[in-house]
């Protein structure tokens, strides 16, 4: 028995001198209703190097392909505890705090790095990622996964092509309104419902990013993407409070660290998705569009004003946007050198 109780000592004592309690292992188990994309890379990424940082006291386990359910299931689970992560584009938690729809803006931004330095910038970082605390929803990690592309039964080669199509679009007024501006019907719907929404011809078409699409493989009812880059999908690893709470803090720390450190390399990633997108999307036989740019221009000024109308005079969104839009105007559209 002295022996035995010898032992436990030492244990004890090297986990201590390590700086992170590794008496008990703890299992984090992230979901996404995606599948081999920027979003389940991400959390493998992330599961890798958190097993390193904690020498193994917190052991990942990834779901991708909504095995532990839908989008509102696994918010739901998020909320609770009964599931430790979601990695989710923030505009679907819109319903947990509003001023997470802000980065949903049309027309706003100038391009991936300008969205990417813009969200990572620290003083927006430190505000938005805090919108959720109080319906104990953290957000552990932000970054840019890709510009919009719109992917449809038929053809979108003119802003006229867009008149009549029923788009599969998030369940807010603005991307309703922005469908309508367009000439387009928006129909609020849950991504994993979209691919048998289409092949059953419930809707036309489907914004979202071409690369997450591509893996969903889309491409096998819609043979053709317009690449429309009116707007970006911002993407975040969201965290349980619930789940947090029963880790040690030197833990937790670790946890909101990682996440905080791979942003970089999740934006980097992300692109690479997206540079390869269109090589997949016409390698499936499908046509690559892109707008002229007279209906680019065109299409960027009617929506360009959405932001404001709805996310600027509203008291739940108008001071995350107003933060937005100051930070867009003062952060580089360049990439970060390393």
């Amino acid at each position: 028995m002295r022996i035995g109780l010898g032992m436990v000592g030492a244990i004890a004592l090297v986990a201590s001198s390590s700086g992170v309690a590794i008496a008990q292992q703890h299992t984090m188990r992230i979901g996404m209703v995606t599948v081999n994309d920027a979003q389940h890379s991400f959390a493998q990424r992330y599961g890798e190097e958190l097993a390193k940082r904690t020498k193994g006291a917190i052991k990942v386990e990834v779901f991708p392909a909504a095995q532990l359910g839908g989008i509102p299931r696994q918010i739901e689970n998020v909320k609770i505890g009964a599931q430790a992560a979601f990695v989710s584009p923030t505009g679907f938690f819109s319903g947990i705090n509003r001023g997470f729809e802000v980065l949903d803006a049309p027309g706003v931004y100038k391009g991936v790095w300008h969205a990417q330095n813009a969200i990572t910038d620290p003083a927006f970082r430190a505000s938005f990622v805090k919108l959720g605390e109080s319906q104990g929803v953290l957000l552990g990690s932000v970054w840019v996964y890709g510009p919009t592309a719109i992917a449809s039964l038929r053809p979108i080669r003119t802003l006229d092509d867009m008149k009549g199509v029923k788009v599969r679009v998030l369940a807010t007024k603005m991307e309703s309104k922005m469908a309508s501006v367009l000439g387009m019907a928006g129909v609020p719907m849950p991504y994993n419902e979209v691919l048998p929404a289409l092949q059953q011809r419930t809707i036309d078409a489907c914004r979202s990013a071409m690369s997450v699409m591509g893996a969903s493989k889309f491409f096998t009812s819609t043979k053709s993407i317009t690449a429309t880059e009116d707007g970006m999908i911002v993407s975040g690893l969201w965290l349980s409070r619930a789940w947090m709470n029963k880790l040690p803090k030197d833990l937790q720390q670790v946890v909101l660290d990682t996440g905080k450190d791979l942003e970089a390399w999740a934006a980097e990633n992300a692109a690479g998705y997206e540079s390869r997108a269109a090589k997949l999307w016409t390698d499936n036989g499908a046509e690559v569009i892109r707008l002229s740019a007279k209906d680019q221009a065109e299409m960027t000024k009617r929506l360009a004003p959405l932001g404001d109308e709805f996310l600027g005079t509203e008291a739940a969104t108008k001071p995350m946007y107003a933060m937005l839009k100051q930070t867009l105007a003062r952060v580089s559209d360049k990439k970060a050198a390393k």
